[in-house]
């Protein structure tokens, strides 16, 4: 299985949004082909190009306000011909914290781990044998980072050397020509702006937000809650957490 991973906003005190998102979008190998084939065609009827179309740039007020029609057909035909396939979505909803998150060299962002402990789970539930991780890539530099502190959760923490259904190996991939993470990427971006404008707590009150929770339902469907191996705690798909500093720091064994 592939897990395609995208992060909308970021958890820090001076981030522009109110809620960052990072979500997996876990695909079998066997229907990349067809999945990725339409979007393809779809992007080709459409926009008559394959340039890549980013989630900032068409899950926003002004698709609706301004009736960018093409923007709105590209996002709503993307989500629906995504979710008519086998795919499980997973995701962690970060509110803006107050202050910085504790974080240490060669330690993997909490979310990060939260987000491997669902795709872990899941995968020993459906027997999957390997889930490998499809990061879009960003520089050398930040691609590096991520994929030492990866592989040092995996090797070296206690709760990650328990995980054998994870590759150890994390892929970084364009963006620009990997549809599939592009899916990831309007995926977290609807769901980011879903919990921006309060929608889990409110009905929608404008054509905007009527647009972004039909969008988010679709997507919410995909995802599963299920009860953790030891059948002890229950984790849900959507995970939404205030505060990531509470989660204690993993110790090396």
């Amino acid at each position: 299985m592939l897990v395609f991973i995208d992060e909308s906003g970021y958890p820090r005190p001076t981030d522009n949004n109110k809620f960052s998102v990072l979500l997996a979008v876990c695909i079998y190998e066997k229907d990349i082909k067809s999945l990725t084939n339409k979007i393809y065609k779809l992007k080709d009827e459409i926009y008559s190009k394959q340039d890549e179309i980013k989630s900032t740039n068409i899950i926003r007020k002004q698709t609706i306000e301004k009736n960018r029609t093409n923007n709105k057909k590209y996002a709503d035909e993307l989500v629906n011909i995504a979710v008519k396939h086998n795919i499980t979505t997973f995701c962690i909803i970060m509110k803006r914290p107050d202050s910085e998150i504790n974080s240490s060299d060669g330690i993997l962002p909490k979310q990060y781990q939260l987000l491997l402990k669902k795709i872990e789970y899941f995968s020993e539930k459906r027997n999957i044998e390997k889930s490998i991780f499809v990061f879009d890539e960003t520089n050398e530099a930040e691609d590096l980072k991520i994929a030492n502190s990866f592989n040092q959760f995996l090797f070296r923490s206690k709760l990650g050397k328990k995980f054998d259904r994870i590759l150890e190996t994390p892929f970084f991939v364009s963006s620009k020509i990997t549809p599939a993470i592009q899916i990831a990427d309007i995926f977290a971006g609807i769901t980011r702006q879903y919990y921006e404008n309060n929608l889990d707590t409110k009905t929608p009150e404008t054509e905007f937000e009527d647009w972004l929770n039909k969008l988010f339902v679709k997507i919410h469907n995909k995802t599963e809650n299920f009860l953790q191996p030891n059948e002890l705690y229950y984790e849900f798909g959507f995970q939404k957490v205030e505060n990531l500093n509470y989660i204690k720091r993993i110790k090396n064994t």
